[in-house]
């Protein structure tokens, strides 16, 4: 099975392997710069979806997500592209490009979303690996060490 890659619109999306074919590589949204590669192109936002994008709300599998998780317990496009991931069966997924620390109250929530689902799939035996915004997978200390 292949390795995924997913990128965030952050520059360190450029740390991507787009050179290693054993990655698909899946980005979403709209981007200023576009990456040099990508297999697949989401906007789960729109009605009007960027013109790229070979996943949208209309044929993105919600539902599928949905059950997977046992509830509707998404926020944001990473957390569906993690819980999509899941379902094509990908054993090994990399995040690039994605912060969502520093940006308010909003961005937290996803944060928090996003490491949610980053837990499950852990859950499930799937690498996870963010391999320049080591933000995403930050370990707290051990309770009561």
């Amino acid at each position: 099975m292949k390795k995924l890659a997913i990128l965030g619109k952050l520059e360190t999306k450029f740390k991507a392997p787009f050179d290693n074919p054993d990655f698909d590589i899946w980005g979403f949204n709209y981007h200023k710069i576009m990456p040099p590669r990508y297999t697949l192109w989401f906007d789960l936002h729109s009605n009007n979806p960027n013109p790229i994008a070979n996943i949208t709300r209309k044929n993105f599998p919600f539902t599928k997500c949905v059950n997977l998780l046992g509830g509707n317990y998404f926020n944001n496009t990473v957390s569906y592209l993690i819980a999509y991931a899941i379902l094509k069966g990908y054993k090994e997924i990399y995040l690039y490009g994605m912060r969502f620390f520093d940006d308010g109250e909003r961005r937290k929530r996803e944060f928090q979303n996003v490491r949610e689902l980053i837990f499950f799939a852990k859950g499930k035996g799937i690498t996870i690996k963010a391999p320049v915004d080591e933000i995403m997978l930050v370990e707290y200390p051990t309770y009561g060490l």
